[in-house]
This record gives structure tokens, sequence and C-alpha cells, in this order.
């Protein structure tokens, strides 16, 4: 975050500690006119949510280690830290007024605490919540608390709750803008919709016709518009664009719609234009758009193919600061004096990783489905193309996610043990435009597990793989496509599954995110005659033909894609006896969890493919 004056970054570095198998984070402010780097020392292990006020001071959520909760701190005038809010719930996020004196925060309504016989009245009524959770959902609302303390809650109600995303002040202070969801539990959260609260009476009004899809709304440095997140035409399977409204509210207009690229992150650069990240082919741009009249400009971002920015990383001078890594090396801090500059890297955190043998990338284009599509390619170092390789296919998750040509240490690991291994950008993808994400709507196994197959024989074709030693692999909706594919092709000479969309009729049964689900396909499986398109379109469908040797993974706590998943499709393939195996985490998430766990994941990935891909 860039401080408004454009003197000071403030930033975040996080540290892996393996003995407790997590990260600990490190508070930091870069000064821009000093050209020097100081290290807050400060008593917290998390940082975020980090808040420049009007003029040079910084606040912060961090945990609190008297409550065991996240709350909002400040620094003073003298660097000395203070506690602002306090309370048995955690708070979630947080934005400071423009006066100085007040912040706008959102937390969790308080559940009350029972004791004796009444705490075993805890049975709740099941609606769309996962299948782990063990009480019902708990609206969050958004308060107002000053320096000293004093809070006071501005919104209330036990049928919707804010969406999670920072509240947006107005710039007189007099508003806040923030995305209102209609219902409390996250696989509903899709109805949600920009709305104003007036900061002194409570009244509520939404800004835009819509009343679903809306998302993460900021206003203008100047208070005349408020910009947000959409999906084109209303359509949950289309592209995210960036809109805005004015203040007062009205019709809603599509800035980015012109690039016809995918955008999930926007900041205010000036009350007249915006800072997009969009997606484009295998890397990450940054684009101004004007917000009256059509017109892109093309932020340079030089060798950096994976930017990542935040709401307030735009400072008054036109100064700009962001993150990112190149293809050979991993994530440091970029500062941008304006919008035409070259960017200057103010950091080398990760110079040692920088300056090892590292594998290079290349992007690589073929066509499929009527798509000309855009694949990341790594090379083991030391590459000799005379030779022919064993291929690992790592295909990305989301659906609606891209690969990039950027560091990535799994591709990395995989390069170092001398395999090629290729990222497919299939249909669905966020890099190829509106009509290539839409077109995975109601078909989200047999055109993307063309694509990738499309994609593996454009790499073949280089000569350069030994088509009896490839792989296959991914996670969440990369796992979906892994077990498809072994249930349509036998090129594969082993496969890895992790958290695995498997069954998808269970998945919306239990899962946390059955919206999607619904999105993705039209309608639930319950629907009139749905059933048999869900169950054609699931990998479990197939168990029979798969004689592909299969590692698999999964978090035992995961709501994301539940264990259950997994475990249908390891017994379907151990009681026939295809060669598998499977490894349960004892932790929720839907990733592995911690340093320790991903690197153990990682070694048992890469192992089994040594056994069956690369001998």
């Amino acid at each position: 975050m860039i401080s408004p004056d454009g003197r000071g970054i403030a930033y975040v570095v996080s540290r892996s500690v393996v003995e407790r198998n997590t990260s600990v984070d490190e508070l930091h402010v870069y000064d821009l006119k000093l050209r020097r780097d100081r290290r807050l020392s400060l008593v917290h292990e998390s940082y975020s949510n980090l808040m420049w006020s009007s003029g040079d001071r910084l606040a912060y959520i961090a945990d609190d280690p008297a409550t065991k909760t996240d709350q909002i701190f400040a620094l003073d005038a003298r660097g000395r830290e203070q506690r602002i809010t306090a309370g048995r719930t955690e708070v979630m996020d947080a934005s400071w007024a423009p006066d100085g004196v007040r912040f706008a925060f959102v937390r969790r309504d308080a559940v009350p605490v029972r004791t004796g016989a009444a705490s075993f009245l805890d049975g709740f009524a099941v609606g769309d919540n996962a299948y782990l959770a063990t009480k019902a959902p708990v609206p969050a609302h958004l308060w107002l608390v000053d320096l000293r303390g004093r809070e006071r809650r501005l919104t209330s109600g036990s049928d919707w709750s804010l969406r999670d995303d920072l509240p947006s002040w107005s710039s007189d202070g007099r508003s806040i803008v923030y995305a209102h969801a209609d219902g409390v539990a996250y696989s509903l959260r899709d109805r949600s919709f920009v709305e104003r609260v007036d900061a002194a009476s409570g009244m509520r009004h939404a800004l835009t016709p819509q009343r679903h899809f809306e998302e993460g709304p900021l206003y203008a440095p100047d208070g005349s518009s408020v910009a947000y997140l959409y999906p084109r035409d209303g359509d949950p399977a289309n592209e995210s664009e960036v809109f805005t409204v004015a203040a007062a509210g009205g019709e809603p207009r599509d800035v980015s719609g012109g690039l016809d690229r995918h955008s999930e992150a926007f900041a205010w650069y000036d009350s007249s234009r915006l800072l997009m990240r969009v997606y484009d082919r295998t890397r990450v741009r940054l684009v101004l758009g004007r917000t009256e009249r059509a017109g892109f400009e093309d932020v340079s971002t030089g060798e950096v193919a994976d930017a990542s920015i935040e709401a307030q990383c735009a400072a008054r001078n036109g100064a700009i600061a962001f993150t990112g890594s190149t293809p050979l090396h991993p994530d440091e801090l970029y500062y941008l004096p304006s919008a035409s500059a070259a960017p200057q890297r103010l950091t080398n955190y990760n110079g040692t990783i920088a300056a090892l043998d590292l594998a290079h990338q290349t992007e690589i284009a073929y066509a499929s489905g009527g798509y000309m599509q855009y694949a990341v390619l790594t090379y083991p170092p030391g590459y000799d193309p005379h030779r022919k390789y064993p291929l690992l296919v790592r295909i990305h998750g989301g659906p609606n996610l891209s690969s990039f040509v950027a560091f990535d240490p799994f591709y990395q690991y995989a390069a170092s043990r001398g395999y090629l291994v290729l990222a497919p950008n299939y249909r669905g993808s966020t890099n190829g435009g509106n009509a290539f994400q839409h077109a995975i709507f109601a078909d989200p196994s047999v055109g993307p597990g063309n694509d990738v197959l499309a994609a593996i024989d454009a790499v073949v074709a280089r000569n350069i793989v030994d088509p009896g030693r490839i792989g296959v692999s991914g996670w969440s909706y990369g796992g979906q496509m892994t077990t498809w594919l072994i249930g349509h092709d036998t090129r594969f000479k082993a496969a890895v599954a992790g958290a695995a969309v498997d069954d998808l009729v269970v998945d919306y049964a239990t899962a946390d995110d059955i919206d999607d689900d619904r999105n993705s396909l039209g309608s639930s499986p319950f629907a009139p005659g749905a059933l048999a398109q869900w169950r054609t379109a699931s990998p479990l469908t197939y168990f029979e033909r798969i004689t592909t040797p299969t590692l698999m993974f999964s978090n035992v706590y995961d709501v994301r894609v539940p264990i259950v998943e997994s475990y249908e499709l390891f017994h379907a393939l151990r009681d026939r006896g295809v060669p598998v195996e499977f490894y349960a985490y004892p932790t929720s998430g839907h990733l592995p969890s911690g340093p320790v766990r991903t690197a153990d994941v990682y070694r048992r990935w890469l192992d089994w493919f040594d056994r069956y891909v690369r001998r």
C-alpha cells in the first residue's frame, strides 16, 4: 500500500516457520525519498488490510495476543501502536475514514454464550451450508470506531451480510459503500449488490438496478462515482469486468468491456481513470481505463508477468506500487514513479532463489475448439533440444484462473527433476476473452479436456517429448480434469489428482460453493431432467475405463471439494486393481496448509511420477 503523498510503501513479508508449519508476517515500510526500508518491530504474527490515513499514519488488522482475535491497530505520529477495536469476534475488513479519526470495519455478529444444559440446545436448521458446518452461519455487518476505541454499529439484519470486501468511504466521510449479500451462507453470496449507507443515520440505498454478482465497490477519490466488479451482461459464466456508477446511483457503465479481458482487481488511479489488473494470454497486464470515454493505456511492468495490485496502490502524485514475479525471480516489491515510467524493483527477498540455476519458460500457442489457446512450457535446467524428455502436465484449477509465464515453485521443482512441465490454459480460463471463458458453460469436462489434449499434442509435435512418458495432474478443477482425462485417454503413464471434483452431484450437495456448481451447469442437478447431465459430466461416471496409476490427495475437513469425492474414486480404482494411493491430511482448507504439508505433497507428487513416468 502506497501512502497518499507517495512517500512510503507499507507491505508485508512472510517467512516460513517449519517447526510450526506456518508463516509469520513482518510489517515493513519502504521510504521512497530516502530509499530505505524499515521493519516495524511489533508483537504480531499476521498483518493484513494495511491502511494509510489521508496523512502519513498507518493502520492494519493484526492478531491481538490478548483476545486471540484479529483487531485493528494503528500507529501514532511517534510510531507507537494502539489497539483500536476489541471484542469476541474478529475484524474481517476495515477502511480508514478521510477525517483520520474513524474506521469503518466488518465483523460477524457475536453468538450468545450458553452454559449448563442450554449449551446442548445446539441443533440448527440446515440450508445451503457446507456439510461440515456445526452451527448456523452468522452474518457480518458494518461498524464504526474512532481512535479512542468507541464503537458504533451501523448495519444489522439476520437475513443478509456484507461480502468479504473492503468498505469504502466517500471523500467527504459521509457515506460508505460495500457489497450487500442477500443471504448469510457462503454458497448464496452470488446474491450481492453495491449498497451505500449513510455514516450518520444508517440509511441504506442500492446504487444500481442489479441484485446479483456485484462486488468490491470503491469510491473515486473525489467521491463522484463508485467502481465495482460485475460479470458481463450479468452472466456469471462471463468474464468479470470493471463498472462504474454515479455516487447517487443510476445506470452503470462498463469501463473494461472494450478490453475483452477478465479483470478481478482494480484501483482508482485518479478520479477519471482506473488501474485494472487483466489476464492476457500467459501474463497479467496493468491497464489504465477512462471512466467517461473509451480508451486504454498499458502500464509497463517490464519483465514482471504476474503483477498484483491493492485498492490503495496509487498515490496522489501518480506513483504506483505493486508486487510481482518474473519467470526467474519470485515475488518482490516494485515501484512506478508514474504510469508511463519503467518499473523499479525495491526489494530482493528472494534473490537467493533467483541466483539458482532455474528452469526457463516459454509461451506456446495452439488451436483447439475454434480458439487460439496459450500454454506455459517450462524446460528442465540444462535443457538439450536434441533429447526427448518426460512430460508432466499440470492443469490449473478454477476453472476461471490462468497459468502464467512467471515464477512458480512447482514448475521449478518438477523441471529440476528432469521434466518438461506443461501448464495449459483450457477454455474457461481467464486469459482469452469473454467468448473463450464462457465456452465452458454447461460443458465442464469434454471441451476443456479436449483443449488439454490439444496442448499436449502441440508439445509432442515439437519432437522434444517422449510420448511414452507423459503424466497428468492438477488440484481442484485441475484434479477434476485429471480424473476426467484418465477415464477417456490411455496415453498417460500416471496421474496425480489433488482435491478433485470427481462427483459433481455429491459436490453440489455437500460443498460450501454450490452456487458455483449451479451457475456452471445452469441449474441444480435435482431440477427436472438435469441429473443425467451432471452424471455425464462427472469423472466418477467413467471409473471402469481408468487403468492409469493414480495418486490422490485431500484435506479431511475441506468443504470446497469434500473428501468424500476422493474416497469414492479411491475405492472405485482400488476395488478394480488399478494402482492407487490416497493421502489425506487432517486439516481444513482447500490447499495443503503450511510449508511442511505443501513440501510433503509436492514430494509425493513428483515421487509418483518418478516411479511411473520418468523411469
